[in-house]
């Protein structure tokens, strides 16, 4: 009985005592559950189902995810994670890491659904780049434009897919296109300038945007592109040839320095002579590329509300005020993140308070955020007001209604770096947002009309276009017969980004810069032979050696004259050389270089702009 009970004993000290102090060792040695990542990388696999792509994880990628875990890349996907658990707790799907797709694709996009090997992410969203960006060290790098495409993921999560806003023009940070497009491009552009400011952001980007000469070549662009579509002749000019191959890195610029400047809320000074009715297809580039100046008048606050470069520095303001940051909400409210009120830092506060905003009252616009929020939050009203008057500069929001007009005597390009118009679209502008460019497209307006449209803006109708000095019943019926346009043009609007035709734009440039080859080695190659008496095979060859080279430093280096001189001394100058070596005389040297001289004259004469 003794050992039995002895047995007993051991077996309840080894079940009862020891076996528990074992497994609470354990417990207490073992490595903590790994948090859920914030961001997964994705590669393409060239598969697709149910008509979304089969992707797989990056076997790489550590690089450019080290980079996005930091600054405010590594912030906003934090503010990614609390608006995916707050919208889990509003009935939606299981929360999410943000998922970035390193893709052949050329651009950022947001996109959504897709399959993660066999398991269907057809609810989630991820963002699309292109796997050999730069993920940091320039304006409008990776760093920047990450949580910029994933702000409009999180706005369509939020608000929902935002409507058709009437814009059948791709956008860009000076183009008015209309308050829904603003809102949504404005928004995540505010994301940029936070990014660049952030303290922890990568010391390359912030050295980029703290660069002066960023800023300096962006304005000297901006100046010499002027000069060049003021110009009565500039036939092959050389920013506007080479459009596509500096604009994107200049609206770089412009969304950091002019935005944070608010110059897109002032009108550039645009030069009379192309303040002319019919075409004025020039004022419309400079109006919709140059930002204001501080002395230039301010644009309408309609205008401004469409134009997304105003909308960013809005929410760049609004997202540094203090006052909107440190105005903290109940512990109710944080509970909806799964977060308390001393977890949440000040600039997180602010954007859970807009996110919540964006989900509860479902703002397509900024007038209607800034309307849904004052409700939300009627204590913050005044703060909101603040932000709003100054980037106004002082206008009150309007409350005219939208009115659509579609011009088809008036072509645009279909974007911006459709300079040449190979692929134009028709002209759509809101009467109550219409400057007087857009107004001097349309077929009987003259300047005196179109200013006289402008200031009697806003209007309720068309009808109430009755009022204005000099309209007449023909232009009453042409306006008419604009907004009927705008009805068909409406129903058959597709997606731009989606479609965007970039081979044929592409193309264009090539066929013009074919032409203006062919013509220029040409009168090239005569001027040569009135020179120098040889053969035309010699004369057409040299003709086209000055032209191409001239055209290629001129458009893609440098000016044309800075281009011709070139063409000079690498042609010229050892043609001169060697006749003087040849037949030890002057004579002959000063004409082989004139000769050259003369085959690159008309390339200079076709670029540089004159008059």
């Amino acid at each position: 009985m003794q050992k039995l009970g002895q047995s007993v004993f051991r077996s309840l000290w080894r079940t009862c005592v020891i076996a528990p102090l074992f497994v609470l060792l354990l417990a207490a040695t073992a490595a903590p559950p790994a948090d859920p990542p914030l961001l997964v990388l994705l590669d393409e696999t060239g598969a697709s189902r149910n008509g979304v792509p089969v992707l797989r994880l990056h076997p790489d990628g550590d690089r450019i995810r080290d980079a996005l875990l930091r600054g405010f890349s590594a912030r906003w996907l934090r503010l990614y994670n609390l608006e995916q658990i707050y919208l889990h707790k509003k009935g939606g799907p299981a929360p999410e890491p943000a998922y970035l797709l390193l893709s052949s694709q050329e651009g950022g996009f947001p996109r959504f659904g897709f399959y993660l090997g066999a398991e269907d992410k057809r609810h989630a969203a991820y963002v699309d780049f292109h796997r050999d960006s730069n993920v940091s060290g320039y304006l409008g790098a990776m760093d920047q434009i990450f949580p910029h495409e994933l702000a409009h993921v999180m706005v369509q999560q939020l608000a929902g897919a935002p409507p058709p806003g009437g814009s059948n023009q791709i956008h860009a940070i000076g183009v008015r296109t209309d308050p829904v497009m603003a809102f949504q491009e404005g928004f995540a552009e505010s994301i940029q300038i936070l990014a660049l400011d952030d303290p922890e952001t990568n010391a390359a980007s912030q050295a980029a945007a703290a660069d002066p000469r960023a800023r300096e070549t962006a304005l000297a662009r901006l100046r010499a592109y002027q000069r060049e579509l003021t110009a009565r002749w500039a036939p092959a000019s050389r920013l506007r040839m080479s459009f596509v191959l500096w604009f994107s890195t200049t609206e770089q610029s412009l969304r950091y320095h002019a935005v944070k400047a608010n110059a897109f809320a002032r009108a550039p000074q645009l030069p009379a002579p192309l303040l002319v009715p019919g075409d004025p297809y020039a004022a419309y580039l400079l109006e919709n590329i140059l930002p204001g100046g501080p002395a230039d008048p301010p644009r309408s606050a309609a205008r401004m509300l469409s134009t997304e470069g105003v909308i960013s520095a809005l929410f760049y303001r609004w997202a540094t005020s203090e006052l909107l940051q440190q105005k903290y909400r109940d512990a109710a409210f944080y509970a909806q993140f799964d977060a308390s009120r001393d977890q949440i830092a000040p600039l997180e506060n602010l954007y859970l308070k807009l996110f919540h905003v964006l989900h509860a009252r479902k703002p397509q616009n900024t007038m209607q955020l800034i309307a849904a929020y004052k409700a939300e939050f009627p204590d913050e009203s005044e703060a909101v007001d603040a932000v709003v008057h100054e980037v106004l500069l002082g206008q009150t929001l309007p409350s005219a209604p939208a009115l659509w007009l579609a011009n088809r005597d008036f072509s645009t390009g279909t974007s911006l770096f459709d300079q040449l118009r190979r692929v134009p679209r028709p002209h759509t502008f809101d009467l109550n947002t219409a400057s007087v460019v857009d107004l001097l497209t349309v077929p009987g307006v003259d300047l005196s009309t179109a200013n006289a449209i402008v200031a009697g803006a806003p209007y309720a109708t068309l009808d109430d276009l009755h009022r204005v000095p000099g309209f007449t019943p023909a232009l009453a019926d042409r306006f008419r017969r604009m907004a009927t346009e705008m009805d068909a043009l409406k129903s058959s609007q597709e997606s731009l980004e989606s479609h965007f035709p970039i081979k044929e734009i592409l193309l264009s440039y090539v066929w013009r810069a074919v032409f203006i080859l062919m013509g220029t080695a040409l009168a090239g190659a005569i001027l040569y032979r009135f020179i120098r008496q040889v053969r035309w095979y010699r004369a057409v060859l040299n003709g086209l050696a000055a032209s191409l080279m001239c055209l290629l430093a001129g458009w893609i280096v440098a000016d044309p004259l800075f281009a011709a001189a070139a063409v000079l001394l690498l042609f010229g100058l050892p043609a001169a050389l060697w006749q003087l070596w040849r037949q030890r005389s002057v004579q002959p040297a000063f004409r082989a270089f004139l000769a050259w001289l003369a085959a690159v004259l008309p390339t200079v004469l076709v670029q540089f702009p004159l008059f």
